[in-house]
């Protein structure tokens, strides 16, 4: 069962290898919304990336990659790694218009549509942008937890972002997000992707 620790951004101070900044952070319960819902964990081996394999535009590796349908193209997400630091877990995934003609326009689809920005005071301020990825989610078993994209102490979203941009057909571009407060010990998760679906006990590389 799924905890409840927050229903919104919070910034929260972290130490995490490979960055100096204050992160903002936060946790879902089992009960949120999202574009890509339905995330469960498995008891098999964690899945991890494959050199070469097909699906990702030749985005170097793969672990799985799920169809999908943006801006009315059709297209690929793929989810091409999951690294840990500490309590810092980075997810690598990547888009692929698939469509023969035109040019897939992504800006949002990857957000939590959510413009709202963490403030140390607990609050948030509107402002922020919805044309970023801050919309993955991320499970870790042992916690029971769903993790939220992070924040640093600016403001800024730990994840890519100015994604008003179209992706010409047959292109690939590679898009990250980050995630803090994970247990370090996390051997692995799940990721949710909007519009990309759930990539179930997905190893993560230490």
């Amino acid at each position: 069962m799924m905890t409840v620790s927050h229903s919104q951004r919070v910034l929260a101070v972290v130490s995490a290898i490979g960055l100096t900044a204050t992160l903002a952070s936060c946790q879902l319960g089992g009960g949120s919304d999202s574009k890509g819902s339905g995330a469960s964990t498995s008891a098999s081996a964690p899945k991890s990336a494959q050199a070469g394999a097909s699906g990702n535009g030749g985005n170097g590796t793969v672990i799985e990659s799920h169809p999908t349908t943006i801006d009315s193209k059709s297209g690929t997400v793929s989810l091409n790694s999951v690294s840990g630091a500490g309590t810092t877990v980075t997810v690598m995934f990547s888009v692929t218009n698939d469509d023969k003609k035109d040019d897939m326009w992504i800006s949002s689809s990857f957000s939590d549509g959510d413009d709202s920005v963490p403030q140390a005071s607990g609050n948030a301020s509107p402002g922020g942008s919805t044309s970023n990825a801050d919309g993955l989610t991320l499970i870790e078993p042992s916690s029971s937890s769903i993790y939220r994209v992070s924040y640093d102490s600016q403001g800024g979203c730990l994840c890519s972002g100015d994604l008003s941009e179209f992706i010409k057909p047959g292109q690939t571009i590679a898009l990250q997000a980050t995630f803090t407060g994970v247990p370090a010990e996390a051997q692995s998760v799940t990721v949710t992707i909007p519009n990309g679906g759930t990539f179930s006990n997905v190893a993560v590389a230490r």
